[in-house]
């Protein structure tokens, strides 16, 4: 199966590739806007079978499923945001003073902001060394280059609450007990939305189960996949 992955918000467009090697790793980040990405995401992703999406890659790779512009096989979600910020509706996700506090904190600091939101990935993580050496391999300065702070907003603004996701394709649900991002029991919220999911709690993983055991996550996989 020919499989696209799209990555986490502040992280190398190829982080997955610890898990899947000979996937295609797309970088979304060049657009300028949602609706461009996800054009873009679409011209691309038409060619595979498989989408693995991170965190807010996963919310990018659900949203292009329901616009009907690309139709794969199967979904891989990687601690996905089902609603990033709490709204007065709903308080799934990070409570709005928190999230405005850390977004003014990256408008003005970037690069400490940036040093702060990747330890917070690793953070309470069973195998929090193994994950900071993971991610110490990638260059925090590249990815300062990049306008996080739109992509932020995006965060900010969107959640499935409201949202039909009877329609997407099978999907494999997989989120660390131990996430300080996107606590696990989102997950749940997408089980309960999406018909064809099948769900993996990863019992001391934080927000990033790939860089956690990226063995046992490549197994779980390749059993979805019925590889």
């Amino acid at each position: 199966m020919n499989m696209l992955t799209l990555s986490g918000w502040g992280q190398p467009h190829d982080a997955l590739s610890v898990i899947m090697a000979d996937a295609e790793h797309f970088d979304y980040t060049n657009y300028k806007t949602i609706e461009k990405a996800l054009e873009g995401i679409a011209c691309k992703a038409h060619l595979h079978d498989v989408i693995i999406g991170w965190s807010l890659g996963g919310q990018l790779a659900v949203r292009t499923i329901l616009k009907g512009l690309i139709r794969p096989k199967k979904l891989i979600l990687v601690a996905v945001p089902y609603q990033f910020v709490q709204t007065d509706e709903s308080k799934i996700g990070m409570p709005r003073d928190k999230f405005e506090k850390f977004r003014s904190n990256y408008e003005n600091n970037p690069a400490r902001t940036l040093a702060k939101a990747w330890e917070l990935i690793a953070l309470n993580d069973k195998n929090s060394d193994k994950v900071r050496i993971a991610m110490g391999k990638k260059s925090k300065d590249q990815m300062l280059e990049k306008d996080w702070l739109h992509w932020l907003d995006m965060l900010d603004g969107f959640s499935f609450k409201n949202i039909d996701l009877s329609l997407l394709p099978p999907t494999l649900i997989i989120h660390g007990t131990h996430d300080n991002v996107v606590d696990f029991s989102q997950s749940y919220e997408f089980i309960k939305s999406i018909p064809q999911a099948r769900h993996i709690i990863i019992e001391g993983a934080g927000h990033a189960p790939h860089f956690f055991d990226e063995t046992l996550i490549q197994k779980h996989i390749m059993e979805f996949l019925n590889v």
